[in-house]
């Protein structure tokens, strides 16, 4: 991809608003969501224009604190130009990614909420007593993993019983640590990245509109393959192009020193055939998902060790 060319210095007030088109346009031809624009582009502006060395990114400052042109200044007002120019579409709230819960009646998609410092983690079926708004700043940060469930209702809440919320507590302490392995390891190597691809990708062949258990089963099981092939790939571990999962496992425990589950591996592999003609059951999805979820989890306690 070509990268950005600052135009002429110093910045001024006539040639502003072409320098953020020309930055929108770079960002959009590299593929970035709306969302994920304010950020790259403050810093490469306050990179190319700042007056100052210091640059404040998170959380984003206020124009009317810093000196006009300075990094900082620079940075709050590429936040600024994009709320104005794309309003609501540039909110998001951050997350390592979400998951799926079934509860009664119901299969709830799941947010693990991204945080800095420290986050008090608890679980109450009063809802809205988090922080407000699209941005989390930096802890301690109280969460109500029930505030984390996409569309939950507050009588749906209250109907949860004692046993309900004890298993949401489990289910969340395991999505949290499988989705922080993800989060990780994609770092730009190019297997976790698929990796966490092919997670999303199951998530939402589980839960969207046009439901596909077979992709979603087979998507796990390539989400597993591929952190598994990457953490091998960077010991220069040389291994099978074929997707045994069990000997992935075994190969990892031998050549890391690592104590990977092969039978929860073994379990998770999926016949490609899966995808377009064996019929796959929604419960037998959903076990794969929660599979997946555990393996991740035992890695992350693997290595984090």
């Amino acid at each position: 991809m070509k990268p950005w060319i600052p135009g002429p210095q110093p910045i001024d007030e006539p040639s502003y608003e072409a320098i953020m088109l020309s930055l929108d346009r770079h960002l959009e031809d590299q593929d970035f969501h709306i969302h994920q624009r304010p950020l790259h582009a403050a810093s490469l502006l306050a990179k190319a224009y700042g007056t100052t060395e210091r640059m404040q990114m998170i959380p984003a400052p206020r124009m009317e604190d810093h000196p006009k042109y300075s990094a900082e200044y620079l940075v709050a007002r590429a936040h600024v130009w994009y709320a104005d120019r794309y309003g609501d579409a540039v909110k998001m709230l951050p997350e390592f990614g979400f998951f799926l819960l079934p509860l009664s009646s119901r299969i709830w998609k799941v947010r693990i909420p991204f945080f800095y410092g420290t986050a008090s983690v608890f679980i109450d079926r009063r809802l809205g007593q988090g922080p407000k708004g699209n941005v989390i700043l930096r802890g301690p940060i109280p969460i109500n993993i029930l505030d984390c469930f996409d569309g939950m209702t507050q009588p749906y809440a209250n109907s949860l019983t004692d046993h309900e919320l004890r298993f949401i507590q489990e289910e969340f302490a395991v999505a949290f640590d499988a989705l922080n392995l993800i989060k990780q390891l994609d770092n730009g190597d190019p297997l976790h990245r698929q990796a966490r691809v092919d997670y999303n990708h199951s998530v939402e062949a589980l839960c969207g509109i046009e439901r596909a258990y077979g992709k979603a089963r087979r998507d796990a099981a390539t989400c597993a393959e591929k952190t598994m092939k990457g953490l091998l790939a960077r010991k220069n571990i040389p291994f099978k192009s074929n997707h045994d999962l069990g000997e992935l496992a075994r190969l990892l425990n031998s050549e890391c020193e690592l104590e990977i589950d092969a039978a929860l591996a073994n379990k998770l592999f999926t016949p490609a055939s899966v995808s377009y003609e064996q019929v796959v059951s929604r419960q037998e999805a959903i076990e794969s998902h929660r599979d997946l979820l555990r393996f991740l989890a035992k890695i992350l306690n693997q290595i984090a060790q």
